[in-house]
């Protein structure tokens, strides 16, 4: 060997032994570099390897290994309003810009003045199936279901968070993603249960998360089949089919595997019990917390009975201060 080529090759030797096997072996083993080595990231990773050994008392076979994730505010962050919401919001804009008349009546009245409380009225005094309808269903009605996602994804083109100024691929969670990743690695199946509505993530699902469409169940608004010259189509309807929270997500869970999930993760009492369901029945419970007013938002809202349940039952809170590395994905 060429003297020079000798020494290059030595000095590379040495410098990989500096380094250290036990460095290498780490950097190259290590499944969630976003989340910091605390004993929540030891508790996810030391339980999704029980249940992958089938000599352990808690394997769970790979046909029924089923991760449930919530979305907003668990996979991407939801404040001051859900994405899907501030989308609905600009869609209300631009039709009353083509028909005035609409600020005349709920709930594009509320929009016009800015006057949220209309909406907040509403979900305090339990009219969330009109909420929910006039928040998804009305700006969209009489739309085929194929304009409706052209409309999203132009919207989605140009649109940035008002606080945090980031495209949307760049609003998810890294330590979460990668969570996803580590699941699927070990042959879990990964579903998104959200109370938003799941015609709006199903198509951003695959991009943001290699989560493909048919795998994201949340809220729904009734469909019509319609026959038209050029052919037939799927048209939107002005109400609401479905919402996809609290006890109503561990119901459609149950319909749709038969069984429960073996991991759940969400942020809030909407994801209680999905939560409650999964840690019954020995699955792993994750709950999000949002301790983070730096980096992302801190807040407590809506999360009392969730809160109450993970402290009583021993789920596994995640503290976005303690717990992670980094928040947002790059």
């Amino acid at each position: 060997m060429h003297k020079t080529l000798k020494r290059a090759v030595t000095l590379i030797f040495l410098g990989i032994c500096s380094i250290g096997p036990t460095s290498l072996l780490a950097s190259a083993a290590d499944p969630l570099p976003s989340w910091q080595d605390t004993q929540t990231k030891a508790a996810i990773t030391a339980f999704v390897q029980a249940v992958i050994d089938p000599d352990n008392p808690r394997f769970v076979p790979q046909d029924q290994r089923i991760a449930t994730l919530d979305n907003d505010g668990t996979l991407w962050t939801e404040k001051p309003l859900y994405i899907h919401v501030l989308a609905n919001f600009e869609r209300m804009k631009e039709q009353m810009q083509q028909n005035p008349s609409l600020k005349k009546q709920q709930p594009y009245t509320a929009i016009a003045s800015k006057k949220l409380d209309y909406f907040k009225a509403l979900y305090e005094n339990q009219g969330l199936d009109s909420l929910v309808g006039q928040l998804m269903a009305v700006p969209y009605g009489g739309m085929t279901t194929n304009d409706y996602a052209n409309w999203i994804r132009n919207w989605a083109k140009d649109w940035q968070h008002p606080k945090f100024k980031r495209p949307l691929n760049q609003l998810t969670y890294a330590p979460m993603r990668e969570l996803i990743t580590y699941l699927k690695d070990n042959q879990f199946q990964v579903y998104i249960f959200t109370a938003d509505e799941g015609d709006f993530l199903k198509l951003f699902s695959q991009e943001l998360y290699g989560i493909p469409p048919q795998n994201v169940f949340g809220s729904s608004v009734h469909r019509d089949f319609t026959m038209r010259e050029e052919g037939t189509a799927i048209t939107r309807a002005y109400r609401i089919q479905y919402i996809n929270n609290w006890s109503a997500k561990a119901r459609l869970i149950n319909a749709t595997f038969g069984h429960a999930p073996t991991l759940a993760a969400g942020n809030s009492n909407g994801d209680l019990q999905m939560l409650q369901y999964t840690s019954a029945n020995g699955g792993l419970s994750l709950l999000v917390h949002h301790t983070d007013d730096k980096r992302e938002t801190a807040y407590d809202s809506h999360t009392d009975k969730v809160m109450t349940n993970a402290q009583k039952h021993g789920w596994t809170v995640i503290d976005m201060v303690q717990d992670w590395r980094s928040v947002f994905s790059k």
